[in-house]
Parts: C-alpha cells; sequence; structure tokens
C-alpha cells in the first residue's frame, strides 16, 4: 500500500472513530446531563490544576533566578484549575461553548462532505448542506445564548452531538458508496469498445 493510499484510510479511520466516540457522547450526556457536566468541569479543573503544578515544578526544579514565564503560567493554571474543582458550576456555560464549539467544527466538515456528494452527482446532497448549516446556527446560539435553554443544555448539546456522529457515518458510507459506483461506471465505459460501422 503506497503512502497515498495510507493517508486517506488513516483520515477515514479518524473521521469513523470521531463519530461513534460523538454518538456515545451523546447518548452519555442525554441520559446523564448532570453528571456529565460536574464531570467534565472536574476534568478541566484537574488538568489545569495538573498542568499548573507541573510548570511550578519545571521552574523550581531548574533553579532559575529570573521571574520566568513558567512561574507565571504555572501559578494562573493551578489557580484557575483549583478555583474549577472547589466550584465546578462557575464553568458550565464554558463547558457547554467547548461542546457548540466541536459541534461548529464537526457541522462545516459536514457540509464540506455534502459538496462532496455534489460532485458525485448525489441528488439529495443540499438535506445534508441545509440541516449541517441549521446545526451551526444553532450551536452558535448555544454558546452566545447559554441560558436560552438553561437546564436542558446539556441534553440539547447531548442530541446535537448524536446527530453529528449518525451523519458523519452516513455521509462517509454515501461518500465511499457512489466514488466507487462513479468509479466503476468509468471503468464499464473504458472497457466497452466503440462499435465501428463501415458503409458498403
Amino acid at each position: 500500500m503506497t503512502k497515498k493510499n495510507k493517508k486517506p484510510n488513516k483520515a477515514i479511520s479518524t473521521a469513523i472513530i470521531s463519530a461513534l466516540a460523538y454518538i456515545v457522547l451523546g447518548f452519555v450526556m442525554i441520559f446523564y446531563p448532570d453528571k456529565v457536566s460536574i464531570a467534565l468541569c472536574y476534568t478541566l479543573g484537574g488538568a489545569l490544576t495538573v498542568y499548573g503544578l507541573f510548570n511550578l515544578i519545571t521552574y523550581f526544579a531548574t533553579r532559575q533566578a529570573s521571574f520566568g514565564f513558567e512561574m507565571i503560567v504555572g501559578i494562573a493554571a493551578t489557580a484557575f484549575g483549583v478555583f474549577f474543582l472547589i466550584s465546578p458550576q462557575s464553568i458550565l456555560g464554558m463547558i457547554a461553548a467547548i461542546i457548540g464549539i466541536l459541534i461548529i467544527v464537526d457541522s462545516a466538515i459536514d457540509i464540506k462532505r455534502a459538496f462532496q456528494l455534489k460532485a458525485l452527482n448525489v441528488k439529495y446532497w443540499w438535506i445534508s448542506f441545509i440541516v449541517s448549516a441549521l446545526i451551526i446556527v444553532f450551536a452558535i446560539v448555544t454558546i452566545i445564548f447559554p441560558t436560552f435553554f438553561a437546564d436542558i443544555i446539556m441534553i440539547v448539546l447531548g442530541i446535537a452531538l448524536v446527530y453529528e456522529g449518525v451523519s458523519g457515518l452516513a455521509l462517509l458510507a454515501s461518500i465511499g458508496y457512489f466514488a466507487k459506483k462513479v468509479k466503476s461506471d468509468a471503468k464499464m465505459i473504458d472497457i466497452v469498445p466503440d462499435n465501428e460501422y463501415e458503409e458498403d
């Protein structure tokens, strides 16, 4: 297998894994919205705390005499991390915004795939385009107006993630099917010789 073939296969595998992860995370968010939101907050707080402490340890371990950048980052990250661990509810809006951005990025990829279907002359490519565009608008609304959905924001974002995962898998399957069909039709045209008729 050539390097050119390995890259598309790797990209497809990554896309499939991402889509499956979206579906799993989406269902967890739908059925356990409170637990997921708190868990994500603690995860972010813990990650920031570890990152901050690592910077502080690195700074003092190297015995730098000057007030370095590592120390500033370490103090700030540790402070935010501890604050998030103590008060996880304070960053629920941030978590929702991060998930919203993730949905926007994935919907933009779905729009690109919709245009790939158009290039393959698929009749109803525009349905995926319109739905993906609406999902982007919805995600932007959740970021700008998080209180609009209030307590059900995690459930709503979970539904959006499930859709993104399912639509991603469906679009990948459709692109693969129609691409093979186009190649197959092209080969058939090459195999069948032109009929030449000679006039007597």
